[in-house]
């Protein structure tokens, strides 16, 4: 099994980046009109006002074109063994033995899936995750389903010799 983000979540993931690229070049458009560089260079008069606007909608437009290349990339990867991170991180695979819960949280204005380690650490999958506007997925509750039906096939229940003695009396 495979998640990425889904086509919108990366569209709109590449157009708040490309905004983000854009605010800075406004930013740098600005510095240039006060400081007269726009007047040498000869701008016409109409295009002034708007002359701030221009790289705020050209990063937004090309990163919105750019976020479902890009952005697409990054998700999980599920098998028999565990989860992977894409792209790889270091750590490589968890396995699923090592994982305790997978829940749904609140982070950052999205609901992500939480992995909860039998080491106490919480980590948190790139994907699916699910958010307002375009950073919603209509299928993140089927996924979470998912996600938990695979850990729960998977993980194994051997108890150690105290919890069968206990069990046992």
């Amino acid at each position: 099994m495979s998640f990425r983000p889904t086509c919108l979540q990366a569209l709109g993931r590449g157009g708040y980046l490309g905004g983000l690229v854009g605010l800075l070049g406004t930013v740098l458009v600005g510095v240039a009109m006060v400081t007269g560089v726009t007047g040498r260079l000869r701008v016409p008069a109409e295009l002034l006002p708007s002359l701030p606007l221009i790289p705020l909608v050209l990063a937004v437009f090309i990163g919105g074109l750019l976020g479902p290349v890009f952005c697409r990339q990054d998700g999980a990867d599920i098998d028999d063994v565990g989860i992977r991170s894409v792209p790889r991180r270091r750590g490589g695979q968890t396995r699923w033995q090592r994982i305790e819960d997978l829940r749904a949280e609140r982070r950052g204005g999205r609901t992500r899936v939480a992995i909860y380690f039998d080491s106490g650490r919480i980590g948190w999958l790139r994907a699916p995750y699910s958010g307002r506007l375009l950073a919603n997925d209509p299928e993140f509750e089927r996924k979470l389903f998912m996600l938990r039906n695979v850990l729960a096939t998977h993980r194994s229940f051997t108890l150690t010799e105290q919890q069968s003695r206990d069990t046992l009396g």
